[in-house]
């Protein structure tokens, strides 16, 4: 072999070797953002799994309350940051509640609103992994535009807080928006 040869057969080889390598770190990459998704798709669906639980479990006839307007970008309340409710009348039965604590990003159920430290938190953020953004809980409507107390509205949002790597434009593209009603059956 002539020393031009072995020169054209290094860039060859040095070309597909650049390829090959350009080609492992995009499917690392893409590895990444896909388990990023899944684990922030699993977290949203175990979050709903809990409050459909929980939401199924109380009375339809007592009245919900909800509270803690929750403003969306354009100033009006886009829902409730809190709802109370039983499962069946009081005294026999106490006050719960489910909440989202904007501040730390949590959301709480309480099984008796009169006795202190008994909540139990549904989900907490993980910062390395994902961050809830936004929990609320809206009324429905009857067709002639009455309250329907019996089903409520669940908004859930949260993302991968940017554990997929993705930054383009400054939006997360691992955002999960999640809206769901349940329909509260214990009478």
């Amino acid at each position: 072999m002539t020393l031009v040869e072995v020169l054209i057969g290094s860039s060859i080889g040095l070309f597909v070797a650049g390829g090959a390598m350009m080609l492992l770190l995009h499917a690392s990459l893409e590895q990444r953002r896909g388990v990023a998704d899944a684990a922030t798709e699993q977290v949203a669906g175990r979050l709903q799994d809990q409050l459909i639980v929980r939401l199924r479990m109380l009375s339809a006839t007592e009245g919900v309350v909800f509270s803690e307007p929750a403003p969306s970008s354009g100033g009006r309340a886009l829902g409730f940051h809190r709802m109370i409710v039983a499962r069946g009348p009081a005294p026999d039965f106490p006050r719960e509640e489910i909440y989202f604590g904007s501040s730390r990003g949590r959301v709480i159920y309480d099984p008796n609103r009169t006795v202190g430290g008994n909540e139990e938190i549904l989900l907490e953020p993980k910062a390395s992994a994902f961050v809830l953004r936004n929990v609320c809980f809206f009324p429905s409507l009857k067709p002639d535009g009455t309250p329907d107390n019996s089903l409520v509205n669940v908004l859930i949002e949260l993302d991968d807080n940017g554990t997929s790597g993705r930054k383009s434009g400054g939006s997360n593209p691992a955002r999960i928006q999640r809206s769901f009603a349940v329909k509260m059956r214990n009478g």
